[in-house]
């Protein structure tokens, strides 16, 4: 749960170390420009300082995330977002995983590799996403970035569940056409579960429970969910993230024996809304409508005095 654009926006290149470039036998001469390019990176980033990081860049530098319309370009763009990135109350620490450095062309590098991302605290999850960058070596011989993008959410399978269970976690409801949902999320007793419960109503029908669990499936490297009703249906689907949010494609049976499918998405809007989009609903082969619902987190009750 992208979360993660505010996270893969701190994407700035960061070579913090080098482990493939140590090995070769003949280590490029530049190497040490673009260590010294990651070290200062590293000591802007520690101090939240926007406008060190921004002189990093090229003048017309550029930083992307998963979407490619979301890119902010010249020094000026790039030190905003990194001061809206360090007004967040939690600023995670970086650390990088290299895995090549290319010299293209004459003061032109590409790098590509991983970068981590560990927020404060003992039990947080930490984040990784893959990136490439193009570095450029200015007129007095230092390497500043002139690209950098964030490719795709790397994240192991405890830091993916994780970061679901964060972005659910709490009681939720939406309302349409006369159908009320009311959800609620949390962990498990286990701790390798997210357990969930949803009840719909009509105005003139019985009510309709629901027991979730999503977990990481090991072998197929996936978060999988799992829904039971009352009724005796049941479905099976996967979850795959997306910058925004999650896509579901989940297939199933009916108590009455019926073969069911969609092709769902939740996207995330704040913390406390999601747009669940369900579309090639199929139930027994029939094609239903789409829909798309309003999904916002329940305020808790007030506390007794």
């Amino acid at each position: 749960m992208k979360p993660p654009t505010r996270l893969a926006a701190c994407l700035a290149l960061a070579l913090f170390h080098f482990p493939g470039l140590h090995a070769q036998e003949e280590p490029s001469p530049e190497i040490a420009g673009l260590q010294q390019a990651a070290a200062d990176f590293v000591l802007a980033y520690n101090a939240k300082d926007a406008a060190a990081i921004a002189a990093l860049f090229t003048e017309n530098g550029e930083m992307t995330d998963f979407r490619a319309a979301d890119t902010a370009s010249g020094r000026a763009e790039i030190q905003a977002r990194y001061e809206e990135i360090f007004a967040a109350a939690e600023v995670p620490s970086v650390a990088v995983e290299v895995d090549s450095v290319r010299f293209v062309g004459k003061d032109l590098a590409v790098e590509d590799g991983t970068v981590h991302f560990t927020p404060p605290g003992d039990n947080a999850p930490a984040k990784s996403t893959a990136y490439t960058a193009v570095l450029q070596k200015n007129e007095a011989g230092a390497w500043k970035i002139a690209s950098t993008r964030a490719l795709a959410d790397t994240t192991g399978p405890a830091g993916q569940l994780a970061e679901l269970a964060t972005a659910l976690k709490g009681d939720w409801t939406a309302m349409r056409d006369g159908l009320r949902l009311d959800l609620a999320f949390g962990w498990d007793g286990s701790g390798n579960f997210i357990a969930g419960e949803m009840l719909a109503t009509t105005a003139d029908g019985d009510p309709q429970s629901t027991n979730l669990r999503i977990g990481w499936d090991a072998a197929r490297k996936t978060i999988t969910w799992w829904s039971f009703d009352d009724g005796g249906g049941f479905a099976k689907g996967d979850w795959t993230p997306t910058e925004d949010g999650w896509l579901v494609r989940t297939e199933g049976t009916t108590a009455d024996g019926e073969a069911t499918s969609a092709n769902q998405a939740l996207k995330l809007e704040g913390k406390d809304t999601l747009i669940w989009t369900a579309k090639d609903r199929l139930v027994d082969g029939e094609k239903l409508p789409d829909i798309e619902m309003r999904v916002v987190r329940q305020a808790p009750e007030p506390a007794a005095e």
